[in-house]
């Protein structure tokens, strides 16, 4: 589509430069491989009124088309209560937001666009002579047309100045005067199409710690960061480690417990990146509360980030997965009479063993492992249990998922019920 480009040319001279911070950026993007249009908001920052801008914006490669350009955010129509309701402002109304606070109603800015094959020209003004004042915030969005064919890759967007052209269409941030501002122009990206993140594994018995839930990814261009939160029905997971493997291995992942849902940052302090392809990048243990019901359980991801360079987003998604926990006690055996604290099995062991437990009567349970100087080294059960034939596994690493090192290493099992035994075990690599 094109459009003719209306031009001002007060809006263009080049009188002097201020002192102030101007700073106009191409915001990063993301859509979807099945969109139609991609939108793209411009954002400026300023400490002093701007009056007018014009600017080009270049999509590298050249695959996309301009759609049209609209007033966002401070260029947008004042917001006002229609009190008399004449479907218009009257001085009865009461404006909810000024933009530019001169206590009156103000329509948008004008916007004209030019899409000229490889670049759209934008000019906005005010043809009432309102300014944008000092502050921070999107002026527009840019809506582009997306042919079909574009998917699954990074459009850069670049501002740039068209010198070949009659008049020539220049990088230009005015004041109300018409006087330039010195400007820095910061160029963004547009990412079309989608990394899929999927979890493998897991399942388990309550009370101890889970297999492996194996978190893969599908990405088709290069990962610089990845943050999620995984969801359970009512909060009977809680993450004991987790580690990058595969295409994941250099990174670094950190888990936190926040509000009920286990947070994964993932991210590389050295700038490198998770190549694109397919498969696993991250290994998950959980610790399933005792009291976790027997059956599937649903594990969703929550709030997925995964960001390019420059932290620009990239559409994601995320299905729920069925998390299944086993039998956690023994119902074909009687109930226990007595607390008891079983030895672990195997003794010694490589990489994971097994401490089973009795307990007789309901009551808060602990498991630990400590080492010789009685520093705890790892927390595998706590919470209320009732009666009954429990275990739990140990997979050799502390509360910071990192492994231990070979030796002889102490768990213990204490009850509010006022039992407490601890045996020995053996590590070996």
């Amino acid at each position: 589509m094109r459009k003719s480009l209306l031009v001002i040319t007060s809006l263009l001279i080049i009188a002097s430069f201020g002192f102030g911070v101007t700073t106009v950026s191409v915001v990063g993007s993301s859509a979807q491989n099945d969109d139609v249009l991609a939108v793209v908001p411009i954002t400026l920052s300023n400490t002093d009124a701007v009056g007018g801008l014009q600017f080009s914006v270049k999509d590298i490669p050249n695959n996309l088309s301009v759609h049209s350009v609209i007033p966002a955010g401070r260029t947008s129509a004042d917001v006002y209560i229609d009190n008399d309701n004449t479907g218009d402002w009257t001085p009865g109304d009461v404006l909810t937001l000024d933009h530019n606070l001169n206590g009156d109603y103000d329509g948008p800015f004008d916007i004209q666009f030019n899409d000229r094959d490889s670049t759209v020209s934008i000019l906005i003004y005010d043809g009432s002579g309102n300014s944008i004042i000092p502050d921070y915030g999107e002026i527009c969005k840019i809506r582009f047309n997306k042919p079909q064919h574009v998917h699954d890759e990074i459009i850069d967007l670049e501002f740039h100045e068209i010198l070949n052209a009659d008049p020539q269409f220049l990088l230009v941030v005015t004041d109300p005067d018409g006087s330039a501002l010195s400007t820095t122009w910061e160029n963004g990206s547009l990412t079309v199409g989608g990394i899929e993140v999927r979890l493998t594994g897991g399942g388990g018995t309550p009370g101890t710690t889970s297999a492996t839930t194996t978190i893969e990814m599908n990405n088709a261009v290069p990962v610089k960061g990845i943050q999620f939160n995984l969801v359970d029905d009512v909060d009977y997971l809680t993450i004991e480690s987790v580690q990058g493997i595969g295409r994941g291995a250099d990174f670094t992942f950190v888990a936190n417990e926040v509000n009920g849902e286990s947070m994964i940052l993932g991210v590389n302090f050295n700038g490198q990146e998770i190549a694109p392809g397919s498969g696993a990048i991250m290994e998950v243990l959980f610790m399933i509360a005792s009291s976790a019901p027997l059956g599937d359980m649903t594990l969703s991801t929550a709030d997925l980030i995964v960001a390019a360079e420059g932290g620009v987003p990239l559409p994601s998604n995320g299905a729920d997965y069925t998390f299944t926990l086993n039998v956690s006690i023994d119902k074909d055996a009687a109930l226990p009479t007595a607390f008891e604290l079983n030895q672990n099995y195997p003794n010694p062991f490589n990489p994971t063993t097994t401490i089973g437990y009795s307990v007789p009567e309901a009551s808060e349970v602990q498991i630990g492992i400590f080492n010789l100087l009685g520093q705890e080294v790892r927390s595998l059960s706590y919470g209320e249990h009732q009666p009954g034939v429990y275990s739990t596994v140990w997979d050799g690493l502390n509360q910071n998922g990192v492994r231990v090192e070979s030796g002889i290493y102490i768990y213990r099992m204490s009850s509010s019920a006022g039992f407490s035994a601890t045996k020995k075990l053996v590590m070996l690599k």
